[in-house]
């Protein structure tokens, strides 16, 4: 009995050491499978956020065409040693800007097909690691941010889990065949208490503590220290992790944007540098929902709607709102909001960052002065030829008037005539740019005919038939001055574009707007049969400097107008052809006729 009750021991304590050990491999391979993984998908997030901070630091110097600026911006890569290589591209696919790790030789990589066509791309292969982005611009892609990474850190992490799984099963093995004469109990102490820590570890993520060793030259006191070694490892990639993390808010602390990370449910939890010197908080003062103190109270609440959507819905946050500086004024800022989400799919955090545009928005403002400025110098050039004609009529007939005595009657009338019509001209004159300081209802009939009166003269030079289309009962709320301008813009365009002899047709009427939510309004369409707009030009015919007539225009004009169109909250749609003997354009303007807030 005795020889069988110490073979059964033997057995029990053999199998509980084989069932040890193979739980320990289980956990083991799991949780190096689950930290693969893990570290795949932070690669992907933190390059991710990386080119999110390029594109939205690229936006400027692509719209301005300054390489220079925007490789500055990639030069803050040098904080990130996986990286070897990222380019700035083009919506079109060019080569803009770059950057290479010292060893790599300096020539642009080609950029993937897939990269133009989708808003993020990425792909592990051939040890690289690479990620596009589209940046985005007002809701249109102006470029793409292209990086690769080397996966030298993931293939050594693999290597040495690989290593340590195999000494882990020697180590099991071996202890379960050489130890089955240790008693049950002075095994089992020690193998619960590993069992202990490795669940701690796996709850805690704390990889500095360590299972005591007792000095012993047996299996177990192998497995124990195995696993210390293990721990010991898993503590070093942490460190890594860290370090990695460390260096990315460095690289956050060093952009000029202000720049934040919030929870899935909106609770900001880190603010870079900037923040903090901008608005001259605390940490203690910005937690949570802290920051809603440095803005603006009127705007607050539109702010948290917003917010609160994209929070529900898990989408992109993009908003303009000013902020209060440390020295109580606000500034405009451009706010963008990303969802950073898991393998799964999750939202884990949020990653914004805040753009001052507040010398960028006056800049614009400028602009329209002067483009306004032009447009007056331009308007009072027509407006003196209309005026000489009639203007010389009066000094005929007053001449007539003088010689002929006897039909001064019939020559005064006539010269009254005229000075009514340079009256009625003088009259349309002085309001044309000028507007009140608030909406009012607007005519657009009544609009759009003081505008073709202006421009009766060039119409009659040239010989072009004009087509009104309109009723005089199409009634706006919005500012006439702006209005008339967007209509003389555009008339006066079609004019100039017009061959002797063209067509050109206005129509006005009612219509509904169906993006978003249905709006009531009214559409005018100018078009004429000129040469048309070839396709390179359509897609730039709106952006400011922009310009096809290369000794008389500013190109700022269409730019202007699509500004007061969207001011009134309305839309433009540009149409055109080239095809011979078809060629065409006509420019669509909706306006509603009641704008929310106007």
């Amino acid at each position: 009995m005795k020889r069988v009750r110490d073979s059964l021991s033997k057995k029990l304590t053999t199998m509980n050491l084989l069932v040890s050990a193979a739980a320990l491999l289980l956990a083991s391979a799991a949780f190096f499978a689950y930290d693969v993984i893990t570290f795949r998908a932070n690669l992907r997030t933190s390059t991710g956020i990386q080119a999110e901070i390029i594109g939205e630091n690229a936006i400027s110097p692509i719209l301005f065409n300054d390489p220079a600026s925007a490789e500055k911006t990639l030069a803050t890569l040098d904080a990130s040693p996986r990286i070897i290589y990222a380019g700035i591209y083009t919506s079109k696919g060019e080569f803009f800007a770059g950057y290479w790790r010292a060893h790599e030789p300096h020539v642009p990589h080609p950029l993937p097909s897939t990269a133009l066509h989708q808003e993020q791309t990425s792909n592990f292969e051939k040890g690289q690691f690479a990620l596009t982005q589209t940046i985005v611009f007002q809701g249109q892609p102006v470029g793409v941010v292209y990086i690769l990474s080397d996966l030298k850190a993931l293939t050594n992490r693999l290597k040495t889990y690989t290593i340590i799984l195999i000494v882990i099963l020697s180590v099991s093995l071996l202890a379960a065949f050489s130890v089955s004469g240790i008693a049950q109990r002075t095994v089992a102490d020690p193998i619960l208490q590993l069992a202990d820590t490795a669940l701690f570890v796996s709850r805690e993520k704390d990889f500095g503590v360590r299972v005591p060793e007792t000095g012993d030259r047996d299996e177990v006191a192998m497995l124990i220290h195995a696993f210390n070694e293990m721990l010991q490892e898993l503590q070093k990639r942490d460190l890594e992790l860290q370090e990695r993390e460390q260096q990315f808010r460095t690289l956050a602390d060093s952009i000029p944007q202000l720049a934040w990370m919030a929870q899935p449910n909106g609770d900001l939890f880190w603010y870079n540098h900037r923040w903090y010197e901008y608005t001259g908080t605390t940490p203690e003062q910005m937690r949570g929902w802290g920051w809603q103190s440095v803005h603006d109270p009127e705007k607050l609440p539109e702010v948290l709607r917003q917010w609160r959507a994209a929070l529900a819905a898990g989408q992109r946050f993009e908003m303009v709102f000013p902020l209060r500086g440390a020295d109580g004024t606000y500034r405009e800022f451009l706010t963008l909001a990303m969802p950073v989400r898991d393998a799964s799919g999750q939202v884990v955090r949020w990653f914004g960052t805040n753009t001052d545009i507040t010398e960028q928005r006056r800049s614009e403002e400028a602009l329209r002065r002067t483009e306004k400025l032009a447009a007056t110098g331009r308007l009072a050039a027509s407006i003196a030829h209309e005026i000489n004609n009639p203007l010389e009529a009066v000094m005929n007939l007053v001449y007539l008037a003088r010689k002929q005595p006897a039909n001064l009657e019939r020559y005064l009338q006539l010269a009254e005539h005229e000075l009514e019509r340079i009256a009625q001209i003088t009259k349309n004159t002085l309001g044309f740019y000028r507007d009140s300081a608030s909406s009012v209802q607007a005519d657009i009939s009544a609009l759009l005919q003081e505008v073709v009166r202006l421009y009766e003269r060039k119409l009659q030079f040239k010989k072009i038939t004009l087509r009104p289309e309109y009723r005089t009962d199409m009634v706006i709320v919005g500012y006439p001055g702006e209005l008339r301008q967007i209509f003389a813009n555009i008339i006066a365009n079609a004019i100039e574009a017009l061959p002797e002899g063209g067509d050109l047709c206005i129509r006005v009427s009612r219509s509904y707007s169906w993006s978003g939510t249905p709006r009531e309004g009214i559409r005018v369409t100018v078009m004429d049969n000129g040469p048309g707009i070839p396709p390179v030009n359509r897609r730039r015919i709106f952006e400011p400097f922009f310009t096809t007539k290369k000794d008389t225009g500013t190109g700022l004009g269409l730019w202007l107008t699509l500004n007061l169109v969207e001011k009134h909250q309305g839309h433009l749609r540009l149409r055109s052809s080239v095809q011979p003997g078809r060629s065409w354009t006509a420019i669509s303007v909706f306006l509603p006729a009641q704008p929310a807030g106007l």
